[in-house]
């Protein structure tokens, strides 16, 4: 009797910590936070410049490959690259369509599909990527509302499963404040059209877990909180030719290492039951240089620490650089596959 007590007691343990706080959110914003479960980013295609400058072009039979195993897919989008310069940013309408084959190809699967505005360099302060065009500093956070404000009335009778993410990793001259207000007057824009649509928001420093105490979540009963960590990051993005800081050599996943992925979780969590906001786990994975066994170890380690936690997650990516597909050979790299799936 004691040993069944026992195990009741350690199985409701189990529970309490898989739970994440809703105190926040409405319960259908809830129940949406706790359905996301695995999920995969569609990167490097629609966020590209223009789509394919980086490899990848959307292809309806992804669609198919991705909605087996997977229940959310996040679509993220260089929409700013494809409107016009000025405050206005009329989209392009030959563009919008191409999103929306996408948006609908995952809907008609019955998956969760989050799109964002991805790679708005300038607004974050950056340099401009190739074929990205550069605009009047004045207009761009006026471009952002702007954008929102026609992405959320074109898609505002799209199901419930459709999820709003305001911006891709603010950062730079975004960070603090800054953001804080830009993403409350991007978020009343999007609730004009859709007032009880799920909107995810994410910190500054590039999604930062430790920026979460920075973040003022508007007050919106519909909002999930978007993370992303790819720590140890001189692990993951080893061998990136465009950050040779991070050269090759370092391994995965030591003692060390793995205290340093469920610290971070830990960290949103805690912030989670102060909030009751739920979080997102936005993105994670592996440079392709890194050796496949480790990058195996460290995608299974991070799925499970954030399963234990009862957090959604999207890999970083499907295919292109940090893929879990090969579109080389047309098949799923199988020991990143298994990783996440099994």
């Amino acid at each position: 009797m004691h040993k069944y007590i026992a195990l009741l007691l350690f199985l409701a343990a189990g529970a309490a910590q898989a739970a994440q706080s809703c105190a926040a959110v409405s319960p259908e914003t809830c129940a949406v936070a706790k359905s996301l479960g695995r999920g995969i980013n569609m990167g490097n295609m629609l966020d590209a410049p223009r789509e394919g400058d980086w490899g990848m072009k959307w292809d309806p039979a992804y669609a198919d490959l991705v909605a087996g195993p997977f229940k959310t897919v996040r679509v993220p989008v260089r929409w700013s690259n494809h409107a016009a310069k000025t405050a206005d940013a009329t989209i392009d309408e030959e563009f919008a369509k191409r999103v929306d084959q996408v948006i609908d190809a995952f809907l008609a699967k019955g998956m969760y599909v989050i799109v964002d505005v991805h790679h708005y360099t300038q607004l974050s302060g950056d340099k401009q990527h190739p074929n990205e065009f550069e605009v009047d500093p004045a207009v761009l956070e006026q471009r952002l509302v702007n954008l929102w404000k026609q992405i959320a009335a074109r898609y505002k009778d799209k199901p419930p499963k459709l999820l709003f993410e305001l911006l891709n990793e603010p950062h730079g001259r975004l960070n603090g404040e800054p953001w804080n207000q830009l993403a409350a007057q991007v978020l009343s824009v999007v609730r004009a059209t859709n007032p009880t649509r799920t909107v995810l928001i994410g910190p500054g420093e590039w999604n930062a877990i430790p920026e979460l105490p920075k973040l003022r979540v508007p007050r919106d009963r519909n909002v999930i909180v978007a993370i992303h960590n790819y720590d140890p990051f001189p692990f993951t993005h080893q061998g990136m030719e465009w950050m040779p800081q991070f050269p090759m050599g370092p391994t995965c996943c030591s003692p060390k290492d793995r205290a340093q992925i469920s610290n971070a979780l830990d960290m949103a969590i805690r912030w989670n039951q102060q909030s009751g906001y739920p979080v997102h786990l936005g993105e994670f994975g592996t440079y392709e240089k890194v050796d496949l066994k480790m990058r195996a170890e460290y995608a299974r380690i991070v799925r499970d620490e954030a399963e234990k936690r009862g957090i959604g997650w999207t890999y970083w990516n499907f295919g292109s650089d940090f893929g879990a597909f090969s579109t080389k050979t047309n098949s799923w790299i199988e020991p990143i596959r298994r990783a996440l799936l099994e």
